[in-house]
């Protein structure tokens, strides 16, 4: 097509969809998100036409118009219940249990209720006497999860998003602390990211360079579009009455909208295992990002995901059905055939449908007479449950109190002891990682050392994964020396080992490349302080904050090289900016504090960050010991000698505490108690100057 008849279509606002020989090759125009324009033409990547990133999502209410029912059960699957605000008609918790669950391990106790028609969650502590003496509530924004196994709870603080430390857990109708916080109890303080919002929920607006900020009107639920694609396009073929889309209707399948069953092989799947592959880490391809799958691509457009190489084979997950699957000879032997969408009905849910669908299913492929010669033990007929014998029920590695359909099917099931169960959450030896279906193609090393540096920084500080990291980004970026997420881990594995000249390097290098990545300008902002230019640090953080303004840490960060050059006005503003977007951070009100208490001399503002502190975690050392020292200065010495044994009997080393309990006492005149505190000090550091230099004192 000449530029001259291309300025006629364009002035003309017609998208044009031109058949180019027998071939049927389309030139692709199209007029996207309701403008009287042409803003994107569109190539022959995908066959499916509502592939390409300008090709808007509708939502499932204009789905709806056309496929009612469809629509109406889908909607009582889990997928379609998967994320939700609370609601009495929608409740299946008992929010009037009066148990508290307790976790022993962080001493705090936890309960749900509802309270004018809202929905809280509260920790409190109790004293020895059993009288409160902590309590915090967050309101429950969201509901995370369909009940069909279990529901977790989020609340959100201009515009992010945490977990809340109790779900609810429906087979057992009970209570108890959420997966993985009894291992690691995070209270209200789990991120929400974009990889857990996405599989709960249709796109989310995720605000790039955050971890947990989301535009602040979520979508509910997995909609028709996370499995059928954006519906812009499908649903102006339908409604228009133009002829716009005529050149299609030839066309046997219909290219404005993807049906899965149509997809080859690799993209069927893919379908699915965008949520139910999980893995153990994901690396997403240059410039992509979870919200970038479209169905009727491959997965590995948009990212890998690696496992763990020999796993064990008990080792089942919440979300690993695709790998499960992976490992089953009717899937292996089916050549293709047998796919997710073979036994499930993604509009349908699994709970309404009867065993004997499933094991029709089975049937269709496995002749009951030759499995009974086969198999002498189990009688097989027509009426056996295939399921309860090859395929294992029971709880997951990751998430307690469900019982979960394990999809490896096999022969003979070995249940697994409870002590095989706890051992599958022991890491000993460092696991070595393999890409799950060896994606990534030319990249794949670099994704490779990327998952090691991942997996260091996010699951396991153990320095083997960065040996194994770092060499890997190291030899093949000089192959691929602008690949941008290559240079990233690589500079954040420099970070981590130590080598900060190195790290500092190749952010730099990377930030030519993007100069807008606000979390390199971060870690480059780590790697300066480390390096002792307080100035870079405090550029590179600046720089950081111009590309996501409500990084807390950037903020923070910044205040802190403020403070420490004298600048206190200008870490104080840095400070308030921060705890105005995060108001429970324990830290930056204790920064407050600080500054306020030693070099503003403002004793009662600093009490107040102070108390507000301990408020949220009675247990933060720093805080408390700034209040001790905030009461000394006020005075109020008896107030300080509690707090510091309060500290003591949380921490018996808190070599600060038994420092200002010396002071205290020599200030008070009581040497004998001062020296018992400074020894304790010694034993602890044998080398404290300061406490020898003060024995020293009240020996002479």
């Amino acid at each position: 097509m000449t530029k001259k008849i291309r300025n006629i279509y364009i002035l003309a606002v017609v998208i044009i969809i031109a058949v180019v020989s027998a071939g049927m090759i389309y030139n692709k125009y199209f007029r996207l998100n309701e403008r009287d324009k042409i803003i994107s033409k569109l190539s022959d990547e995908y066959y499916y036409l509502n592939l390409y990133k300008d090709v808007a999502y509708t939502g499932d209410e204009e789905c709806k118009s056309c496929h009612n029912d469809i629509h109406d059960t889908y909607h009582q699957t889990g997928m379609g219940r998967s994320l939700y605000k609370p609601a009495q008609e929608i409740e299946i918790e008992d929010y009037t249990m009066r148990n508290p669950v307790y976790d022993e391990k962080s001493d705090f106790y936890y309960t749900a209720y509802k309270k004018d028609k809202a929905y809280y969650q509260k920790e409190y502590r109790l004293d020895k006497e059993g009288k409160v003496i902590h309590q915090l509530e967050k309101k429950i924004d969201y509901v995370m999860g369909s009940g069909n196994n279990t529901r977790s709870y989020l609340y959100s603080e201009n515009g992010f998003y945490y977990e809340m430390p109790l779900s609810w857990y429906t087979e057992k109708a009970k209570w108890d602390l959420s997966p993985g916080y009894q291992k690691t109890n995070l209270r209200f303080s789990r991120p929400i990211v974009q990889e857990c919002m996405n599989c709960h929920n249709s796109y989310s607006g995720f605000v790039e360079y955050s971890e947990n900020k989301f535009d602040l009107k979520l979508k509910e639920g997995i909609g028709c579009e996370s499995c059928h694609g954006p519906g812009e396009l499908h649903i102006r073929r339908q409604t228009e009455k133009t002829d716009l889309f005529s050149a299609l209707d030839n066309d046997t399948i219909d290219r404005t909208i993807v049906n899965p069953v149509n997809l080859p092989l690799e993209e069927k799947l893919s379908v699915c295992f965008q949520c139910h592959l999980q893995g153990d880490v994901r690396v997403f391809a240059e410039d992509k990002k979870q919200s970038d799958f479209r169905p009727g691509m491959k997965l590995e457009e948009v990212k890998s995901v690696f496992i763990q190489d020999n796993v064990e084979k008990g080792n089942f997950k919440i979300a690993s059905h695709a790998a499960r699957m992976y490992l089953s000879d009717c899937f292996i032997k089916s050549s293709g055939e047998m796919t997710c969408i073979t036994c499930h009905d993604p509009h349908v849910s699994s709970k309404n449908v009867p065993k004997e669908f499933f094991n029709g299913k089975c049937l269709s492929c496995h002749n009951v007479q030759t499995l009974s010669s086969l198999n002498t033990k189990p009688e097989h007929t027509e009426k056996s449950n295939c399921v309860s014998c090859h395929m294992r029920q029971g709880s997951t590695k990751d998430v307690q109190h469900v019982n979960f359909t394990d999809h490896w099917i096999r022969k003979e099931i070995s249940i697994l002891t409870e002590e095989e169960k706890d051992k599958l959450e022991e890491i000993n030896a460092p696991v070595t990682l393999k890409s799950f279906n060896n994606s990534g193609g030319k990249y794949a090393p670099i994704e490779l050392g990327i998952a090691y540096v991942y997996y260091f920084d996010s699951k396991h500080s153990n320095p083997e994964y960065l040996k194994k990291g770092i060499p890997l980004l190291e030899e093949n970026l000089k192959t691929f020396p602008n690949h941008k997420n290559g240079l990233y881990y690589l500079g954040l594995a420099y970070l981590r080992n130590g080598r900060i000249q190195e790290s500092i390097k190749t952010f730099e290098k990377l930030l030519l490349l993007d100069p807008g990545n606000a979390q390199a300008h971060y870690l480059l902002g780590n790697a300066y302080e480390k390096s002792k230019n307080n100035l870079k640090a405090i550029e590179s953080y600046q720089n950081s904050l111009k590309y996501f303004p409500d990084n807390v840490k950037s903020l923070n960060s910044l205040g802190n090289l403020y403070y420490a050059s004298g600048k206190f006005k200008e870490a104080i503003e840095a400070y308030y900016k921060a705890i105005n977007i995060s108001s429970g951070s324990t830290n930056i009100l204790n920064n407050l504090a600080d500054i306020n208490l030693y070099k503003m001399n403002n004793i009662s503002e600093a009490k107040s960050y102070l108390k507000k502190a301990i408020d949220l975690d009675p247990d933060y050392m720093p805080a408390l010991n700034n209040l001790g020292n905030a009461y000394m200065l006020s005075g109020e010495t008896a107030e300080a000698e509690k707090i510091f044994n309060e500290i003591i009997l949380k921490d018996p080393k808190n070599v600060l505490a038994y420092g200002n309990l010396a002071v205290l006492y020599e200030d008070k005149g009581d040497i004998g108690k001062a020296k018992d505190m400074l020894q304790k000090v010694l034993q602890i550091n044998p080398n404290d100057a300061r406490a020898k230099q003060m024995m020293d004192k009240l020996n002479n």
